[in-house]
């Protein structure tokens, strides 16, 4: 009911490409889609373009079993990204899910799950908004796939990744998450905005295998392959 209601009201007002305005039920448009930086080329571990090493994902710590990145964390893609995350754009929530779904529409076969990467409730409360859920929930639709949200959280509130260097960006968020539920057997598919040197992902991906999750991906809109241009 809620999916025929959705439909007719896209149907009386059509959805339009953030980037040139033109009709688009995808969110951005094909030619506007072109113009993203793609990763070509992806280490099926850590999704870096190849060759990547040193390799993360050979690391003994390493928890995802895939990283799956389309797109290169750069302009003009980055803006819309940034546009979301730190200037409350909620509405490019869908336009980048649907982005992302695209891409993975041949992967969903081996995901049992979605799972976006909470935030803590005080970094939600000023936001008012999960970046990452907004693009879970137009992925999961799309895909039809559930979406886990209950009895899974952010219970330390660390600092912001984008304010610290590689090495404690790396230890900041470890042991940030915790799962109140049973997710034995499930192969779950983590979603976020952008994917830097993978720790966030890598802390939830432990914490979701501890609570009985069989395989844990990360997918992201983008991967940043390059630590300065995270902080830019």
């Amino acid at each position: 009911m809620l999916r025929a209601l959705c439909a007719s009201l896209r149907r009386l007002c059509p959805e339009s490409c953030p980037r040139c305005g033109f009709e688009s039920d995808l969110g951005f448009c094909g030619d506007c889609r072109l113009d993203f930086p793609r990763i070509e080329s992806a280490c099926p571990r850590c999704g870096l373009p190849l060759p990547c090493g040193p390799c993360p994902g050979s690391l003994r710590d390493w928890h995802i079993d895939a990283i799956r990145s389309p797109y290169v964390y750069g302009l003009p893609l980055a803006r819309f990204l940034r546009d979301l995350k730190y200037r409350g754009q909620r509405r490019l929530g869908r336009a980048l899910g649907l982005l992302l779904a695209a891409e993975l529409k041949a992967a969903a076969t081996g995901v049992d799950a979605i799972v976006g990467t909470p935030l803590h409730q005080r970094r939600l409360r000023a936001r008012t908004f999960n970046q990452a859920d907004e693009i879970a929930l137009a992925l999961a639709s799309h895909l039809r796939l559930p979406q886990l949200v209950s009895g899974i959280q952010r219970k330390l509130d660390t600092r912001p990744q984008t304010e610290l260097n590689r090495k404690n960006r790396i230890e900041n968020p470890l042991r940030a998450f915790s799962v109140s539920r049973n997710l034995r057997g499930l192969r779950i598919a983590v979603v976020d905005d952008v994917i830097t040197t993978g720790a966030t992902v890598n802390a939830l991906a432990d914490t979701l295998k501890s609570a009985g999750a069989l395989r844990v991906e990360a997918w992201s809109v983008a991967r940043s392959v390059s630590f300065d241009l995270d902080r830019a």
